[in-house]
């Protein structure tokens, strides 16, 4: 039998100090708490291995860790942020995840190395829902993800008017900000 192994570098290969050395000299690059050599593609699959690292199996990625494994920000979150299924509410221990108690059907998840992601527009939905001040670079984010999922925002305030979600009103008074948010290569549209 082969072994396996991880295509990430931690604390537990080389010390942090080698590992920062490593950094500033360009040899390896920062994916979550864990490295990558300068070599391996970054992409979701290799997000997904660094989230992997530090939850639990079950747990689906999603809000802004679920933005950082597509690729719509450029580091994951502070906290690791995932939806708790209902066969996993009330045990384990949850205290170093920022955890939203929902169920989340197949179709709205992928896969990446084994591990549950919300979709580009599960995960815009989420971001777009959730309290708080909401900037140029959030909505410039949601628009991002709209791109990945092939959704302008004009179709998603369509399938939040049908939607009976909480948050919902939140999420269409943002998406005006979102249509005029401008990737390159993606003009501003219409909401």
């Amino acid at each position: 039998m082969t072994p396996t192994t991880s295509p990430l570098l931690d604390d537990d290969v080389l010390p942090m100090v080698e590992l920062l050395a490593l950094c500033l000299d360009g040899q390896i690059y920062r994916v979550g708490d864990a490295f990558a050599s300068a070599d391996t593609p970054d992409g979701p699959e290799l997000r997904a291995h660094a989230f992997a690292r530090t939850a639990p199996a079950w747990a689906v990625a999603d809000r802004g860790t679920a933005a950082w494994i597509h690729g719509t920000r450029s580091s994951p979150p502070p906290v690791p942020q995932v939806c708790v299924p209902p066969s996993h509410r009330g045990g384990g221990t949850l205290a170093r995840l920022d955890t939203a108690y929902r169920s989340v059907s197949a179709d709205e998840t992928l896969t990446f190395a084994g591990i549950r992601v919300t979709t580009p527009l599960r995960t815009a939905h989420d971001l777009l829902c959730t309290p708080g001040p909401f900037a140029d670079a959030d909505a410039l984010e949601i628009r991002h993800l709209l791109v990945l999922a092939e959704v302008t925002p004009a179709r998603l305030d369509e399938l939040l008017r049908a939607a009976r979600r909480r948050g919902r009103d939140v999420a269409r008074a943002r998406l005006p900000q979102v249509a005029r948010a401008s990737l390159l290569g993606a003009p501003p549209e219409a909401a």
